[in-house]
């Protein structure tokens, strides 16, 4: 398993405070397909969100070994 890094416990964090590490652990696996439309559609909103963390995120579902390794990462958790 890929070890985590420091946007994975600041995701992980948010997620828990709100509780949707479960359901954010789902959508990653069930809808593994569409993190790539996912992340070119926020490539695309980047301009009107004009947040960093955008681009961070974008790169991370672009990857699929990342987002199924995030996911076992919040079930871990």
């Amino acid at each position: 398993m890929k070890l985590p890094n420091a946007n994975w416990v600041q995701w992980a964090e948010t997620l828990s405070r709100f509780h949707l590490k479960g359901l954010a652990g789902w959508f990653l696996e069930a809808g593994e397909p569409l993190t790539l439309v996912g992340a070119q559609l926020l490539y695309i909103g980047q301009p009107f969100i004009g947040n960093e963390q955008v681009n961070t995120l974008a790169s991370f579902l672009e990857n699929p070994e990342e987002t199924r390794a995030f996911a076992a990462f919040l079930r871990k958790e």
